[in-house]
């Protein structure tokens, strides 16, 4: 009788009539089994396998129902929650298990009950394959390459700290400290500057993650974290300790993280809740994987006034906050002109009461720093230039003061920002100075009157002088004698021969020889 035709359901070894048929059929049906299993095994990849293997030893007891949340999976697993799903099917289907939904609800977990048999099977691959299954109870397991049997020799030594610590990390964790090891190699005196958000947007994960993180790595001595001096919205200061780093920097090169990405054909009771978020500026970002399109974002209003606004006013943001003007600050530092970098960082310090001052009636029209702070961040990231801004507010203030501004359909406001932000220039009106010009102006225009001024003074001392010297020599020709005056004539080369001529003749000579010769205090 073959294994096939042996189908008597309650046969067992002690009252069947062919004690010998039954332990082969029995024998051959466990072949198959294995066989099967073996199959099972090999179509499984490594994070299938790790995964699986947790299950199996996170059970207290073979073959007696236990609950099992996904998130311990998760965590102990060391891959996304995305993965545990995907894979723990899997399992079911091969028999290794059998799972119902927890009596309390599915946000309790899952009841499974293991296959005794085929489970210690499993466990016996995983530990030929990889030497060590893993541990969930203390979180300390292997983490191995990926890929071939020649690699899986090369583990993790747990007596080291660092390697410990490594040890229990997740993918997204290790996307943390891989961007924080990248930007150690450029950091100036093993410092480096985070920024929480940034750090959230680039490992595709929550800012809560990135915070915790960060705060993980802290108490396991990587570094040594305070905030920034210029306060929190500037992020945190991190000063890496050497050697530890850079035995996270190894680890990362040697065990990169994996991204697992979402499928939503699971099955029909493990499904990733909808929850309430309260930070919508990072929903999407913590549920990449969420089918629902993003929702658009809200265009801003480039003419809404701080002054005008009937928004109540935020509160100051929360610690490690990632705020706009902070790259903008470093892309003003990326600027190679110095003096385009002085001119930004102009415009971005002109305040509301300095609009109100200098620009009344654009302020009238709800222009002011607001919509300077987004012409300033979209041409510094363009690269354009910002040396115009300031005298074409000046601009157009002078037109709206002379009503020349140009006819628009949606006011000064709008008009003004839509020109500056794509030209940076404003049309130069006829008759218009600049503050700077109209000071040059002023300060040419009194140099020329100063001048002016020291000229006359000049010409008026001169006439004096001469006023006075005439006076002298009127009072000494009126002492001489004709005698005296004859002989004084007639030392000239040639004789004069009219009155006119000997006048001139006799001032000359009182000038050269008498009042030229005589003290300074008669002259």
């Amino acid at each position: 009788m073959t294994s096939e035709e042996h189908k008597c359901p309650s046969c067992k070894p002690d009252n069947c009539d062919d004690k010998q048929q039954f332990q082969t059929s029995a024998g051959y049906s466990r072949v198959l089994i294995r066989l099967k299993l073996n199959k099972f095994y090999r179509s499984l990849s490594y994070t299938a396998k790790n995964i699986i293997a947790v299950l199996i030893q996170s059970a207290p007891a073979m073959e007696k129902p236990f609950p099992i949340v996904i998130s311990k999976l998760q965590h102990a697993a060391g891959c996304s929650k995305a993965s545990v799903l995907r894979h723990i099917p899997k399992g079911e289907q091969a028999g290794l298990y059998k799972r119902k939904n927890h009596d309390a609800g599915r946000k309790h977990g899952s009841i499974v009950t293991l296959n005794k048999e085929l489970c210690e099977r499993f466990l016996e691959l995983h530990s030929q394959e990889y030497g060590q299954s893993a541990n969930i109870n203390n979180e300390s397991y292997f983490i191995l390459f990926d890929g071939s049997r020649d690699q899986c020799g090369h583990a993790l030594d747990l007596e080291n700290k660092t390697d410990l610590f490594f040890s229990s990390l997740s993918n997204t964790e290790k996307r943390v400290f891989a961007v924080i090891s990248k930007l150690a190699e450029v950091a100036p005196s093993g410092k480096v500057h985070l920024i929480i958000k940034n750090l959230a947007e680039q490992t595709s994960c929550s800012e809560v993650t990135a915070r915790r993180t960060v705060k993980r790595g802290q108490k396991n001595g990587l570094y040594a974290k305070k905030q920034h001096e210029r306060g929190p919205r500037f992020g945190v200061i991190l000063k890496l300790n050497a050697k530890p780093m850079d035995r996270m920097k190894e680890l990362l090169q040697a065990f990169p993280a994996r991204n697992d990405q979402y499928q939503p054909d699971i099955t029909d009771h493990d499904r990733i809740h909808e929850q309430n978020e309260t930070d919508h500026a990072t929903r999407l970002d913590r549920n990449h994987f969420n089918s629902e399109p993003a929702q658009a974002k809200q265009p801003l209003n480039p003419c809404q006034s701080k002054n005008h606004s009937k928004l109540p006013p935020h509160s100051d943001t929360p610690k490690d906050r990632y705020h706009e003007h902070l790259i903008l600050d470093r892309q003003i530092e990326n600027l190679s002109n110095a003096e385009e970098k002085l001119s930004a960082r102009r415009l971005l310090e002109i305040s509301t009461e300095d609009f109100e001052i200098h620009w009344p009636r654009l302020h009238k029209h709800k222009f002011g720093p607001n919509q300077i702070r987004q012409i300033v961040t979209h041409r510094v990231v363009g690269n354009e230039t910002l040396l115009d801004i300031k005298n074409s507010l000046y601009a157009a203030e002078w037109e709206l003061e002379h009503e020349t501004f140009p006819q628009n359909r949606k006011g000064p406001c709008n008009y003004i920002f839509a020109t500056l932000k794509d030209t940076g220039t404003w049309r130069r009106p006829v008759g218009f100075l600049s503050p700077n010009e109209q000071a040059l102006a002023n300060a040419k225009k009194e140099n020329s009157v100063v001048r002016a001024l020291a000229e006359q003074k000049k010409q008026q001392a001169k006439k004096e002088t001469q006023a006075k010297s005439d006076k002298k020599f009127e009072s000494w020709l009126a002492t001489q004698t004709p005698e005296a005056l004859a002989v004084i004539d007639a030392r000239c080369t040639v004789p004069p021969s009219t009155e006119e001529s000997r006048y001139r003749w006799r001032k000359f000579y009182w000038g050269k020889n008498i009042y030229r010769n005589s003290p300074k205090q008669d002259r």
